[in-house]
């Protein structure tokens, strides 16, 4: 199991909780790459849609990813 596959497994477990969600996902961007931090926002946008708090603007700040 990769650690894109392992985030995206934590992220549904605790998308029932805003809070715990929007920390995991930061978790998961800090130990991304450039093109794992996409696809991960795309697939949350996919799965979840912006309702977690998620804007990839204050993510990629938060980040440091340019």
């Amino acid at each position: 199991m990769t650690m894109f596959e392992y985030s995206k497994m934590i992220l549904e477990k605790v998308s029932f909780e805003p809070r715990i969600f929007k920390k995991e996902l930061r978790k998961a961007l800090r130990q991304s790459t450039k093109e794992e931090f996409n696809q991960l926002m795309a697939w949350c946008r996919e799965k979840f849609g912006n309702k977690r708090g998620m804007s990839q603007m204050s993510l990629r700040q938060e980040q440091g990813v340019n």
